[in-house]
């Protein structure tokens, strides 16, 4: 029987990927999910179910009371095993807030990851393999857990690329930014830009996705739009009617595990307009970028922009899940291992 420790998978697109592959490993193969105790909505039929406390203790006993009932273990929440297992194993890592630090971060974040980051490296040697998104956080987490476990490139995806795509007619003074208004999205800096546009006499219209989760963004945003500017905030919303009308994406996040924002815009058709990062070549090829740091190198950019068609930009990175189901269900090999 396989196992997937999902213990501390609970929120966001971390809980969407699980979903995705319990329903694509039933039928496949006989397996046991650890599931975290604060989802509830989670289809488990057709697999094995223990409820996990995300407790290092609990999560202790647990391997300890049944490690040796299974023939291959996926942790999908970051932490290899707490203890060394008689089968192969293998660590879906998918943060690289973790291991990359950011100027907007908080003193407090900052500890918290870099003590995140010591407790997994403390047991990096438990897993066989750590399997990332892309090579961009392959370069990020190879230096910390030195050589304690091989790191493959594994990517796949929440959702069905094809349900995202579109190919309506755009709107070339248009400009998609669907995220939450997390520190290290950036969103500060961007709301700059579209004020420095204002202040030019250029009104291109702006779309977000900022919840009531964060009021003092609301509230710069609403100043904004007091002001003149053209921004639309949609609040949460499915990204696919908003790339369908906007003709570019401007992301000018800090730092991204995967960038799954602009998979999607690039598949919906969009030119990208990204920050000078180098998560950002790791999985789409921009029409151009800025310094996400400059407000006035943003505003630049989408003045020379607006307007003015541009080609789609171009994914390059694939779904292998694949891949996964064969290491889980036949122990084929992964192919995507790094040296």
């Amino acid at each position: 029987m396989i196992l997937i420790d999902a213990t501390y998978v609970n929120v966001g697109g971390g809980v969407g990927l699980l979903r995705r592959l319990i329903n694509e490993l039933r039928g496949r193969a006989e397996f046991a999910l650890m599931r975290d105790i604060r989802v509830k909505d989670l289809d488990t039929a057709g697999c094995k179910v223990f409820d996990a406390v995300p407790d290092h203790f609990a999560r202790r006993r647990f391997y300890q009371a049944h490690g040796r009932e299974f023939s291959r273990v996926l942790c999908f929440g970051n932490v290899p095993p707490l203890l060394r297992l008689p089968v192969p194993t293998a660590t879906y890592f998918h943060n690289l807030l973790f291991c990359e630090e950011y100027p907007q971060q908080s003193a407090s974040d900052r500890r918290i990851a870099r003590l995140k980051m010591a407790y997994i490296r403390h047991y990096a040697r438990n897993t066989d393999t750590f399997l990332v998104q892309t090579t961009n956080m392959v370069s990020a987490l190879q230096p910390i857990i030195a050589g304690r476990a091989q790191v493959a490139v594994q990517p796949f995806f929440a959702f069905s690329r094809s349900a995202i795509q579109s190919a309506g007619a755009r709107q070339w003074d248009q400009f998609a930014y669907v995220s939450e208004a997390h520190p290290h999205k950036n969103h500060q800096r961007l709301l700059g830009a579209w004020r420095l546009l204002l202040a030019r006499g250029l009104r291109p219209s702006l779309h977000l996705t900022v919840t009531s989760a964060y009021p003092a963004m609301l509230a710069k945003i609403s100043a904004l739009q007091s002001a003149g500017a053209r921004i639309t905030n949609h609040g949460y919303a499915p990204p696919g009617p908003i790339y369908a009308q906007c003709g570019y994406q401007i992301y000018p996040s800090l730092v991204e595990s995967f960038g799954l924002g602009l998979i999607e815009a690039a598949d919906a058709q969009c030119a990208v307009l990204a920050a000078d990062r180098p998560y950002v070549r790791a999985v789409v090829e921009p029409f151009a970028v800025f310094d996400p740091y400059s407000p006035e190198s943003i505003a630049d950019l989408v003045a020379r922009c607006s307007g003015h068609p541009a080609p789609a930009s171009i994914t390059k990175v694939q779904d292998d899940l694949v891949g996964l189901l064969a290491w889980l269900s036949e122990g084929t090999p992964f192919q995507g291992l790094q040296t």
